[in-house]
């Protein structure tokens, strides 16, 4: 459909509104009208749905209040729940909360905003102030580098909707999926899709690794003709290598979830200043970091959003960690559906709903497929959080610390949510729960998107409780900004004669906080080290569980040192925010529509085929296992 046709559609809509302008920016369908009014906001979902377009309803500039009057009505409004007001030149006003507000809330608090003052408000909800106070200036760092690049942000978004809205060329072209990593193997996931007119990556990510950097197989992006990104979520096997590709020229953008924006950027800060604190080169800079933001479009799940002339995306749960998704590409105005799962879990945990199994439409399943070998059952959660309770009791009953490493987004905040609700039923001793590096800072995400999360843990929340911190005995660990002040925290909590609960990143030991923890408690029998997650090949936590007992590590305290580990060490892996097998093969069951073939990723090259031929022996469903650097002709 032309512009012109779609512009008419428009105003034959709107019939009676006063119409100012109808443009494209980026993926959106902008309707700047003369006045706010309720019937252009009740008419703008059937635009929506009539058009298929992502619509945006903005006043003209000469009708909106002036930013002085409007922040007033907004102050009356919102009161003190109201941390920061942010006015842009398109109309939009930022509100960012001190408080979380239920959705229904923030649209009806929005629709008020838009027909008192002319804005279109665009609110996000804040920390419950309930609790131990969270340090939030990576947070606030995200906010200030997105608004500082407006005038970025504006052209790339005009650059987009002469890009994005045009009518493909060649429509019957072929289609094509590139497996650039995280194939027969974990980490550094990079998947490319093809068309004649698009080229679209599904993240981009590093393999996990103490010394060594694993990148994908970026050669074969033409970053000049690399049309857009999709992150599925901020673990660093999947966005691990995003800066990379702005470092190198990259100029699109990079499609997400919101509570995915602010972790991506509090893991690769973190990432750049970790390696220059320990005296290495960072692949890439803060600056590259910055410009992810800055070229950041957050969706949410279930929204359709045209990313190419020939591609619509559409974000599902994928219960991996908040924010996370599945990433459905419709092709061709229906020629063909990828559905690509990233990390999912399809089973309900303590903070996360399961992942979606519904679509319209799905004719290629690209499957993470991480445990899937055949005796990778895990047990029930009930089973797992008993045996974590077991082991801490020992443990603090000879009076030494348990030490468990964590992704800094996802179990981090699973097991805290865990142990806090042990210690508040007796189940475990009260013991100091120390949390260090990005766990600390990504809570604060969790406390902000609610919805998100599974209703249960969200209506705590909403009524002003954080369930990380009821126990009152989480400590947390702010990072130290200087060595010499790192050091002494470490010691004192390491040194210290009381039991303990230490929390910190990085799960698989190969890296970060939990690597200074480490080396002070591993000497000592009395500790116990305990394992919740995923051990990739080649980390420390993958050789500990082999059975190694003597390496080298180097951490940011004791610099590179020999350990002896004399620690106990346990795996409980009921934590896990992967599908075991059994789950990952009832998604195959349950997915509907079936498709027709399924890629098989994500995994050790034993689990993967041991998938793969009971998916093709029980379903009957064409199962393919790539290689790292192949292509392969879908349509």
């Amino acid at each position: 459909m032309s512009f012109i046709e779609v512009e008419n559609k428009v105003r034959s809509i709107l019939s009676g509104v006063d119409i100012v302008k109808v443009s494209y920016e980026g993926p959106n369908l902008c309707i700047y009208v003369k006045r706010p009014t309720e019937t252009v906001l009740d008419m703008a979902g059937e635009v929506a749905k009539t058009l298929k377009k992502r619509v945006v309803i903005r006043v003209d500039a000469s009708s909106r209040f002036p930013e002085k009057n409007a922040a007033k009505i907004i102050k009356e409004l919102l009161g003190d729940a109201i941390d920061d007001v942010k006015f842009e030149n398109n109309g939009d006003v930022y509100i960012y909360l001190a408080r979380p507000l239920r959705e229904r809330e923030i649209r009806e608090i929005s629709r008020e905003i838009f027909l008192k003052t002319g804005w279109r408000a665009v609110i996000e909800s804040g920390v419950p102030k309930d609790g131990v106070k969270l340090p939030r200036h990576e947070i606030v760092g995200v906010r200030q580098v997105y608004h500082q690049a407006y005038s970025q942000r504006a052209e790339l978004m005009d650059l987009l909707a002469k890009y994005i809205h045009q009518e493909p060329v060649l429509k019957e072209g072929p289609i094509t999926v590139a497996f650039l990593g995280a194939a027969m193997e974990v980490g550094r996931s990079a998947i490319l899709v093809s068309t004649t007119e698009s080229n679209v990556l599904l993240d981009c990510g590093l393999k996990p690794s103490q010394y060594d950097e694993d990148f994908p197989m970026l050669d074969l992006v033409d970053i000049d003709r690399l049309d857009a990104v999709v992150l599925t979520h901020a673990h660093m096997d999947h966005v691990g290598c995003l800066p990379f590709l702005f470092k190198y020229g990259y100029k699109g953008p990079v499609y997400m979830t919101d509570p995915t924006k602010y972790q991506a950027f509090i893991l690769l800060t973190d990432y750049v200043e970790l390696k220059e604190r320990e005296g290495l080169q960072p692949s890439f800079s803060k600056a590259d970091v910055e410009a992810v933001i800055y070229h950041t479009i957050t969706l949410d799940y279930e929204e359709v959003t045209d990313i190419a002339p020939d591609i619509k995306l559409t974000f599902y749960d994928a219960g991996h960690e908040i924010g996370s998704a599945m990433a459905h590409l419709h092709i061709g105005n229906g020629r063909y559906n990828i559905l690509y799962t990233g990390d999912f879990k399809y089973g309900k945990t303590r903070l996360l709903n399961r992942a979606v199994s519904k679509f319209k439409r799905v004719e290629m399943l690209i499957m993470e497929s991480t445990y899937g070998g055949k005796d990778d059952v895990q047990p029930p959660r009930h089973e797992a959080e008993n045996a974590l309770a077991k082991h801490i009791s020992e443990t603090v009953s000879k009076g030494g610390k348990v030490l468990i490493p964590a992704f800094s987004t996802g179990r981090g905040q699973e097991i805290l949510y865990v142990l806090n609700k042990m210690m508040d039923g007796g189940l475990v001793p009260r013991v100091p729960i120390y949390v260090d590096g990005m766990i600390v800072e990504t809570l604060n995400v969790y406390l902000m998107y609610p919805h998100y999360l599974n209703p249960e843990v969200a209506e705590e929340i909403y009524g002003g409780v954080n369930p990380f911190t009821t126990s009152g005995n989480v400590v947390i660990v702010d990072r130290a900004k200087r060595v010499e002040d790192r050091i002494n925290q470490v010691a004192k909590i390491a040194q210290s004669e009381e039991p303990a609960i230490i929390i910190a990143p990085h799960g698989m030991l190969n890296g970060g906080p939990v690597l200074d923890y480490f080396a002070q408690l591993a000497p000592d029998d009395k500790n116990k080290l305990v394992f919740v997650s995923y051990q990739a090949e080649g980390t420390i936590g993958r050789r500990i569980l082999n059975g190694e007992r003597e390496f080298v590590v180097r951490s940011l305290v004791g610099g590179e040192s020999k350990i002896n580990m004399r620690m106990e060490v346990v795996s409980i892996p009921g934590f896990s925010g992967h599908s075991d097998r059994r789950e990952l093969m009832k998604y195959v069951e349950h997915i509907e529509p079936k498709p027709k073939k399924i890629a098989l990723i994500h995994g050790e090259p034993s689990k993967i085929i041991s998938l793969a031929t009971s998916i093709e022996l029980k379903y009957k469903i064409t199962t393919v296992i790539p290689k790292v650097g192949e292509r392969i002709r879908v349509l």
